[in-house]
């Protein structure tokens, strides 16, 4: 029989060298739908929850690759500190660790934060008891937490995507480690997964028939007429899809 050597089985594995966006805009058709949302929804909470601050207010940026939301975020007053798992091209990331691991001396000598910022994140982490243990660990007390996991999306940053967790799954782990949920909204709906859908389907003849190929290209043009329509939103503002589908989970928790 085959002995399993442990510690070949714990090596970990190298993380993609992803170059992230700087700012919050769609860079490419599949994610057309789903970051214009997120940056709606973003904006609206931290409008509407997460001002006035105080002038010593500390924000945490989890996860924040090249800093979209920095500028929104100081622009509210919070001073800003800045974790991720890998460095950023602008060498502007205060801590390097993975919040599911356990958190180096210099990350706890920042102390507890007023907010912590964690979008699109959570979904590359694996370990969501040590994630949620480590946000209790530092946020303030009424410190909020704002997360957001896609629900409907490719596959991306692979192979570290674990998770497209529902509403039930975040509020497991809000309510297992004391967090108060104060805005909860399961964002988009049957229009942004179909667009989603349609960016993310390339057809392909089966053979070089004719028929084939021309089934392909009537299926292309059809897809490209159809995602130009819903892109335009021009759908949307006169029929609603009914349907359970939804793209993304976004929840503001508050430590009590």
């Amino acid at each position: 029989m085959a002995r399993i050597d442990n510690h070949q089985s714990h090596i970990e594995i190298k993380r993609p060298n992803i170059i992230e966006r700087q700012d919050y805009k769609p860079a490419w058709p599949q994610e057309e739908f789903m970051v214009t949302l997120l940056r709606r929804y973003i904006e609206e909470i931290l409008f509407t929850y997460c001002q006035p601050v105080t002038s010593n207010s500390r924000v945490l940026d989890v996860g924040c690759g090249r800093q979209p939301f920095r500028i929104n975020l100081e622009k509210l007053g919070y001073i800003y500190s800045s974790l991720d798992a890998q460095q950023n091209p602008e060498s502007s990331v205060n801590i390097v660790c993975q919040i599911d691991k356990i958190l180096p001396p210099q990350m706890i000598d920042l102390g507890c934060f007023d907010f912590i910022f964690c979008t699109e994140v959570l979904e590359h982490v694996a370990d969501w008891d040590m994630a949620f243990s480590n946000f209790t660990k530092l946020l303030a007390s009424g410190g909020k937490l704002l997360i957001t996991c896609p629900h409907f999306y490719q596959l991306h940053e692979e192979p570290y995507d674990f998770w497209r967790p529902t509403p039930y799954a975040l509020k497991y782990f809000g309510n297992r480690f004391r967090l108060k949920i104060l805005h909860q909204v399961q964002a988009g709906d049957a229009w942004d997964v179909l667009g989603t859908l349609i960016a993310n389907c390339h057809p392909t003849p089966l053979s070089k028939s004719f028929s084939n190929c021309f089934l392909n290209i009537i299926v292309l043009m059809f897809g490209h007429i159809l995602f130009k329509i819903i892109a335009s939103r021009r759908l949307q503002a006169n029929v609603k899809l009914n349907s359970p589908l939804y793209m993304s989970n976004i929840i503001l928790f508050e430590k009590q």
